[in-house]
């Protein structure tokens, strides 16, 4: 079959593909930014520009201060009553994570990165261990938060129009040997979530494997779409077609990859995600009870 046969065959109408939630590229880049600013804060801290018991100290240690304060409105939002009509779960979420980030980064900037009693050594300990304990959590949550039944449904549907059925061709007719290493890549994942408990090693070589397909995968698609049309010199107006279609099969394999790679992965990150609030809620209390013994200690003595 032809390159061009194939692109006739494949703009026949398809079903709703489903959808990813979009990297988020803004909470990368917000913790770029919030490190880059704690790396300055720490080469220019010697400079002794402020001192955390004068103004500017102190108001950097408030603001930081209320923000952790904050962050406890969103838990108590899920859990109260009357408060779950105070806006949009996520929102809060959003707000949660963000504050989460830049209070304990205020904190420390009101230290001036030196602890100079046993009390704020406590305080800082525990408020980096939930900050970088919730980080982790972010990560486990966005594993999870679609749920099984979802990524079993969009690996269906993302099936059904890789085999095709009927009179609608497969995917990948014209380019068999893709369609046969996803399928394998998907019985081999599906064969190792099975199986009980997997090993750390066959967790990890799942993320690798699905990464490599990706990209060795594409290059496949790439000659097997590309190589027949250059040879017969299409035209603009069909190498626009192409090219709109090879887009298209692109980011249908990254998505197959990635909906199999997080189904096989699933029960593993809900225990790891357990495991994690085990240990995130009892340093939360342990923060708060040391930061205000800290504050109480500070104005007293």
């Amino acid at each position: 079959m032809t390159t061009q046969t194939a692109t006739r065959n494949q703009t026949e109408k398809r079903k709703p593909r489903p959808r990813h939630p979009p990297k988020d590229y803004g909470w990368i880049l917000y913790l770029i930014v919030i490190t880059l600013l704690m790396l300055a804060g720490f080469f220019i801290s010697s400079d002794q520009l402020y001192k955390p018991g004068d103004d500017i100290g102190y108001n950097i240690g408030l603001v930081g201060g209320l923000m952790m304060l904050t962050l406890l409105i969103y838990p108590v939002r899920k859990r109260i009553g009357f408060m779950k009509n105070w806006g949009i779960l996520p929102k809060w979420f959003k707000w949660h994570m963000a504050f989460g980030v830049l209070g304990p980064a205020l904190i420390v900037f009101h230290s001036t990165f030196v602890l100079r009693s046993i009390n704020a050594s406590v305080a800082m300990a525990c408020m980096l261990l939930v900050s970088g304990s919730g980080i982790f959590g972010r990560f486990f949550y966005t594993k999870i938060h679609n749920g099984l039944y979802g990524r079993n449904t969009s690996l269906r549907q993302l099936q059904e129009e890789l085999d095709g059925a009927g009179d609608v061709k497969s995917l990948f007719s014209f380019a068999p040997g893709i369609q046969n290493q996803l399928i394998e890549f998907r019985d081999n994942a599906m064969k190792t979530a099975k199986g009980g408990r997997p090993r750390v090693w066959d967790f990890l070589m799942l993320g690798i494997r699905a990464n490599w397909l990706s990209r060795t995968l594409v290059i496949e698609l790439e000659d097997a779409m590309y190589t027949d049309a250059n040879e017969k010199q299409w035209n603009d107006a069909q190498m626009k077609r192409l090219d709109d279609l090879f887009f298209q099969n692109e980011r249908f394999i990254k998505s197959y990859l990635t909906t199999v790679q997080d189904l096989a992965q699933f029960s593993t990150y809900e225990k790891l995600f357990s495991l994690w609030h085990i240990f995130h809620v009892p340093l939360v209390y342990m923060l708060a009870f040391s930061a205000v013994w800290h504050v109480i200690s500070v104005h007293k003595y």
